[in-house]
């Protein structure tokens, strides 16, 4: 049985679940470091999100995860976030992994779903009569950009879900027949492979994880056929939804990304987007709207859901929104309401 990825769909931005990176804020809270100070760094804000499918920008939590690497000057960060983890953080998919006959099954379903935890990283499943072999990459043009570090944590991170994932389903005596890792060794060995149980494989060309067949072939106690399927759907509907969305909602949710780096060129958000500048403008036009509608209704909605939050200041509101100036913001503000930001908070 082989089940590689999913055909790549070309996402000009990837993106991720909020439960991710949520799980790496309280990590690094736990590290006495002001974990929302490195968030708005990245030009993120999750104070408004209330969708528990809600996705960001992978981009920028890959910025966060590298400021957050750095401000706590823990290489085992990674492996600290997984330890919190648990397949039910992953909704549909923790229900439909749960679910699974067998270890080969729930590695087979987790290759063909990963996309919904996020589209920035890709898992292929192969399994003979030996054993099988889960593989996991990332989008390599994203990951260029990052330290080695920063790389060799996301990846002890996901390891490790799949590890203790495994672990809390066939049993606490779950081992993996090789583990092998791109990563050198870590300076804390003992630790790290203390968590892993096991030695893993420093410095390979690959993350792969490799399980003897009678491991992978063996019933698991949760398995239930129904609630694999009703979940499976469940996922089938959100990636359907995901992809097919209306671009005025893509446009937005990218113009939420760039705008705390200043307003963005419509070519730069086009290029985000995987359209020419002139294909973007058409089908918006298509659509009865334009950039600049789309734009000044991003930032409306975006700057009541920060002021209504009550944890930004309206300076940082501005900048959140892409003004270089708070007096344009609230110019720009009182044009939506009719009454300035600090009018508005004071209600």
């Amino acid at each position: 049985m082989s089940v590689p990825p999913p055909a790549p769909t070309l996402r000009a931005d990837p993106s991720a679940l909020h439960t991710w990176l949520q799980a790496a804020l309280e990590a690094v809270e736990r590290r006495g470091v002001d974990a929302q100070a490195l968030l708005r760094q990245a030009g993120l804000d999750l104070s408004a999100g209330t969708d528990p499918m809600g996705r960001h920008s992978a981009r920028r939590g890959l910025l966060f995860w590298q400021a957050a690497l750095q401000a706590t000057g823990d290489e085992l960060l990674g492996l600290d976030v997984a330890l919190q983890s648990l397949p039910l953080n992953f909704n549909a998919l923790g229900y439909a992994l749960m679910a699974s006959q067998d270890l080969a099954q729930m590695y087979a379903r987790l290759a063909r779903y990963v996309h919904v935890v996020t589209d920035a990283a890709e898992l292929s499943f192969e399994a003979d009569e030996h054993g099988g072999r889960l593989t996991i990459s990332g989008d390599r043009a994203l990951l260029a950009g990052a330290s080695e570090a920063t790389s060799w944590s996301i990846f002890d991170y996901a390891m490790l879900a799949v590890v203790r994932g495994s672990r809390m389903l066939w049993g606490r005596d779950f081992r993996p027949l090789e583990l092998r890792l791109q990563r050198r060794m870590p300076v804390e060995r003992d630790k790290y492979e203390r968590i892993f149980r096991c030695t893993p494989v420093y410095g390979c060309a690959d993350n792969t994880l490799v399980v003897d067949v009678q491991t992978l072939h063996r019933p698991l106690s949760f398995a239930n056929l129904a609630v694999a399927r009703t979940s499976e759907e469940a996922m089938d509907r959100y990636s359907s939804d995901w992809q097919q969305r209306d671009l005025a909602q893509r446009l937005a949710a990218v113009l939420k990304d760039m705008l705390p780096g200043g307003e963005p060129r419509q070519q730069e958000v086009a290029q985000r987007l995987g359209l020419s500048l002139r294909r973007l403008q058409r089908r918006l036009a298509e659509h009865g709207t334009s950039y600049r509608e789309v734009l000044n209704r991003t930032r409306h909605e975006l700057a009541l859901d920060y002021l209504g939050s009550r944890r930004h200041a309206v300076g940082e509101v501005a900048f959140l929104l892409g003004f270089s100036e708070v007096s344009a913001f609230t110019r720009a503000f009182k044009r939506w309401t009719g009454e300035s930001p600090r009018s508005w908070l004071s209600r």
